[in-house]
């Protein structure tokens, strides 16, 4: 295409660059624009005179009006071939994209039927071996749970001894004490309690065992003192055989092992005390640490929410072992006072030992009631039975009334549900279960209301 003059109607002049530009257009927009311009100029040489129905007159005016009309056609026929490029250009990605969703959508439906098929090519054998692969390791696990099930038993005791002392120990840090001292101040309180207690129940029972032991003889010959025996040792020769028999003249060595057995029950009972003293102070010692690496095992997105749930548990943990402390106290206030007013020896260490025995729900109030029974029986057989009634009176105002009331605002747990679940515990671990019922009883029903419930509402 020759090259046209300035003014000429019949030039085609190149394409203007981009906007504001002289710049040249680029790949594939210049190739168009060049094909443009080369139809433009072939029609330019068919119709010199400006194209059918133009009468042009020569002047220059009518040049510069035919140049424009040519000039608005192509700016206008390369708008329409840019636009159509790009629409093109447009629906082929589209289709591409929707390619790759149907592909990506056939590719876990693929990836489920193969599996349907493996499964379904699986032999029963491979089943059944699998099948009792997973009952061996079951049952092994119950063997390892069952064999170590006293050692867990005891950490269950001393994580919830940790648990209901952290907040005296936290109400001391807000004081402006160290956690290590509160910690310590604590402790040596708790030591000190059971060592008073210690010291009041054990002296006497060990007393009176041996004081016993030793009056057997001579009750056995003062029987012979009242007229009926005497009549029916004269008859029978009850006295002789009571005397003569194995009871007798083996009280002394069968006291001896009774004893030695009593003595080795003893010291496994303060092994096992020992060992939960030493895992509470350290429990104790690094409670928030222990907290907050149990919570790293949590995946970020559910952490919070386990925090909460988890610090309310631990709240009514702690609410339980406060309302526990308030009916021994009261038990053990209840029993001192009473035994002081009847006459019972020892009245101090039966406060004691009531306080602590109380802590073991049903099962401690009733040692309780039967001992002070006992009790009152060697100072007279009206004392035995006054001891006796009051006891039951007080055994049953402190199970049925008292300790559910305590627990349901301390634990936030209904009267019924306290009740039952201290005798799912007993029948399950007994006496340890018993203790543990009503706080891991807390614990479900908080799981319940506060995750179970809203999952059902949602559904």
């Amino acid at each position: 295409m020759a090259a046209a003059r300035p003014g000429d109607p019949d030039a085609v002049e190149p394409p203007a660059g981009p906007a504001g530009g002289g710049a040249e257009p680029q790949g594939a927009d210049a190739a168009l624009d060049a094909a443009i311009d080369d139809a433009l100029a072939e029609l330019a040489r068919d119709h010199p005179s400006g194209g059918p129905g133009d009468q042009p007159d020569g002047s220059p005016e009518s040049a510069r009006a035919q140049s424009e009309r040519w000039r608005r056609s192509r700016a206008g026929l390369r708008s329409a071939m840019h636009t159509i490029s790009a629409r093109v250009v447009s629906e082929r990605a589209l289709a591409a994209s929707e390619e790759a969703a149907a592909g990506a959508e056939a590719a876990p439906a693929a990836a489920a039927g193969q599996g349907r098929v493996t499964g379904r090519r699986a032999s029963p054998f491979e089943w059944g071996f699998l099948g009792g692969l997973g009952v061996l390791i079951a049952y092994i696990t119950f063997l390892v749970l069952d064999s170590i099930r006293d050692t867990l038993l005891l950490i269950a005791i001393a994580t919830l001894l940790a648990i209901g002392l952290d907040p005296l120990v936290s109400m001391m840090t807000r004081r402006g004490l160290r956690r290590g001292a509160g910690v310590a101040v604590v402790f040596l309180g708790l030591l000190a309690v059971i060592a008073a207690a210690v010291y009041a129940i054990i002296p006497p029972i060990v007393n009176e065992v041996g004081s016993f032991i030793n009056s057997v003889p001579v009750l056995i010959t003062n029987l012979q003192t009242n007229e009926t025996i005497r009549d029916l040792d004269q008859r029978f020769g009850v006295l002789d055989a009571l005397r003569n028999s194995n009871i007798v003249q083996n009280v002394g060595s069968g006291a001896a092992g009774g004893i030695l057995s009593a003595g080795f029950t003893v010291a496994t009972v303060f092994a096992d005390l020992l060992i939960v003293l030493i895992l509470t102070l350290y429990l104790l010692a690094g409670f928030h640490r222990i907290k907050a690496a149990a919570y790293r095992l949590v995946p970020a997105s559910r952490r919070a929410r386990v925090m909460d749930l988890s610090d309310r548990i631990l709240k009514q943990m702690g609410g339980y072992l406060s309302g526990a402390t308030i009916i021994a106290l009261q038990a053990g206030l209840v029993a001192g006072v009473f035994s002081a007013i009847i006459g019972l020896p020892y009245p101090w260490a039966i406060a004691l030992g009531a306080a602590v025995l109380d802590f073991i729900p049903v099962v401690g109030p009733i040692i309780v009631g039967v001992s002070i029974t006992l009790i009152g029986f060697t100072q007279g057989l009206a004392i035995g039975i006054i001891s006796g009634t009051f006891y039951l009176c007080q055994h049953l105002f402190e199970a049925y009334w008292l300790y559910p009331r305590v627990m349901r605002r301390t634990v936030n747990i209904s009267t019924g549900g306290v009740v039952v679940a201290i005798l799912i515990g007993a029948a399950l671990l007994g006496v340890t279960g018993a203790i543990l019922a009503v706080p891991v009883a807390a614990a479900i029903m908080l799981i319940v209301r506060e995750v179970i419930m809203p999952m059902q509402e949602r559904s």
